[in-house]
Parts: structure tokens; sequence; C-alpha cells
């Protein structure tokens, strides 16, 4: 990405471009920064069309970027979403894929998908006539450095242990870690050092954390601390079932993490595609358990699942039976 803004920066602009990936912060921050190099801000209103979802007709798109800008050197056309990356509109991916080859000069095109076919036609044509870049997230020493730069951008301080644990108590999504340096910012004084004080009573813990802090009360034998987790989670409007399936991650991540561990595995955190601190966390649960013990949850909690969805237990009362059965007794 650092070659993409250097480009962006000199205005060396492709036809177009394909962002993709799960960092939605990354792929709007870069979408903002195409805009900038492509239109004036007066420009936007009649020179840019936005189409989103895959039931957008190819003819609507072309149209559009066939038409001419008004008042500006570029038309900006950004298509989200659009399954022309994937199996399924095979008709439609190649009849775009062709036209990436003849974009009017006048025009460009970026394309924002999650997921992508590298196989398919559509990716291999912005690969040879545009510009692709993959935006998933930030490794966590790129995380802990772009939230110490944020912080700073936001007038306070923080230092690398603090960011660390900002970090796990918000989780790894930008756009919600922004969110939270923002909120810390509206509390702090100008200029002051950010505590980890100031974390537990400013920002709002993801559901991940709140899932991790469950299944460590459980584990480490406090199961009236993980009801009342799970409690608050459902006054907070959470489904049962969401939370059931949030724990069942929660024990197959803790599963693996153990297993690779225990064969000597050096890099857990890529092999699972999760980030190092996560993986720090899940080995000090796996402490707790022993690898017949985590299959044995993991079991149980499915089985729980299907007893719900086939109507033979309350979804509340169940989940709250799976805690107390994996609580030790305080």
């Amino acid at each position: 990405m650092r070659e993409l803004k250097k480009q962006l920066q000199q205005k060396i602009i492709s036809p177009c471009y394909l962002f993709y990936g799960t960092e939605t912060y990354l792929k709007t921050r870069y979408t903002q920064l195409l805009k900038k190099v492509l239109l004036e801000p007066s420009a936007e209103t009649m020179n840019m069309d936005i189409f989103e979802g895959n039931k957008q007709a190819i003819s609507t798109i072309l149209d559009s970027t066939e038409t001419l800008p008004f008042l500006s050197d570029k038309r900006f056309v950004i298509v989200k979403e659009s399954g022309l990356f994937q199996a399924g509109r095979k008709n439609d991916s190649e009849k775009m894929a062709d036209y990436l080859q003849k974009i009017p000069d006048t025009t460009c095109i970026l394309f924002l998908e999650t997921e992508v076919d590298k196989r398919g036609k559509m990716y291999k044509a912005v690969v040879k006539n545009g510009y692709v870049a993959e935006m998933n997230g930030l490794s966590e020493k790129e995380l802990l450095y772009w939230i110490t730069r944020e912080c700073k951008k936001n007038k306070f301080e923080i230092e690398t242990k603090v960011a660390s644990y900002l970090l796990h108590i918000v989780g790894g999504e930008m756009v919600q870690l922004e969110a939270e340096i923002k909120k810390l910012s509206g509390f702090l004084p100008e200029n002051a050092q950010a505590t980890t004080y100031d974390i537990d009573i400013i920002c709002t813990k993801s559901l991940e954390t709140k899932i991790f802090d469950l299944v460590n009360a459980v584990a480490s034998g406090k199961p009236k601390e993980a009801i009342t987790i799970y409690r608050n989670l459902l006054l907070m409007k959470e489904s049962p079932l969401m939370v059931l399936a949030m724990i069942i991650r929660q024990f197959r991540m803790i599963l693996q993490c153990k297993i690779l561990s225990e064969q000597g595995e050096p890099q857990i955190a890529q092999k699972i595609g999760i980030r190092d601190f996560m993986v720090r966390e899940y080995l000090k649960q796996a402490k707790y358990f022993s690898v017949n013990e985590l299959k044995q949850s993991l079991e149980y909690c499915l089985q729980t699942d299907v007893d719900i969805k086939t109507g033979k237990q309350n979804s509340e009362l169940a989940i709250e039976l799976l805690i107390l059965r994996y609580g030790k007794k305080e």
C-alpha cells in the first residue's frame, strides 16, 4: 500500500483499481485519497457514481463509465461488492473484463470487494490494466504504530503497552479503534498520557473481548462472573445464538492454538489467520484445559446449538447451563 500511496501523491492514476480485503478502514481511506486526486469537491456531484451490490446491471455501470465528465478532467465510478470477482456472474464478468482494456481516458473505475478469485478473468484484467491492492488487517506491530500516530493526531499520548491494551479491549478493526481514540481525545486533556484506567472507563469493549472475558471467567472457576457477563450481553440485545456462536469460535481458537503450540509451530497467528496478541491470549486460556477437555467443550457447545435450533432447549437457559457446566465452583 506504500506504493499505492506514493503513486496517488504523485498523481499517477491508473484507469481501474481493485481494493479488496476485510479492512473497511483502509478501503475507505484509500478511496478518499483517490477521489481527492481525481475530483475537486465541487465536481463530485456531477462526476461520481456509486454502484453497490451484485444486482446492478452491467449496462448501467458501463453507461456511467462512458459518460463524459462535466467541468472536470475525470469521472470517478465506484463499484462495491459486485460479485464480478467470484463465480456466479460469468457473462457479466467477461463483459466487464473486456471493457477494462478500453476504458476512456476520462474515466477511472474503482472496485471495492471483500473476497476475490485471483484465477478469475476480472482479477487478471485489473492486474493487467490497472492497480490491485489487498487491504486486510494490519499486523500487530503496524496497528500499534498506527494507534500511537492516531493518538498524537488527536492531541494526546499513549505508550506502546497501553496501546496494546487498547487493542485487546477494542479489537483490531481500525474503524472501531479510530472511534474509540476520538472518544479518548474528548475525555483527556490536551497532551495527556492515556492510561489503562482511561481505556476501561471510556472505551467500549468489542463483542469478541466480552466473549473472551466470559470464557476466561468460566475457565478460571468464576461461573457467577461468567453468568453476569452473559446476562449483560442479553441486556444489550445480543442474540443468545450469536453469543453461543462466539463461544464456539473461542473454544475452537483456543484448541487450534494449543495444538499448534504443542507441535512447536512458530507462526501460529499466520497459520490460522489471527493477530499475534490474540494468540497470546488464547494460549493463556489454553492452560486451563487439556486438548481432550477442549474437544469435549466444543462437542457440548455444538450439541447445545443443535438442541436450541431444534426446540429441545430454551436458548437463554441452555447457554447458562453450559456456562455452569464448565465453570468450577468458586
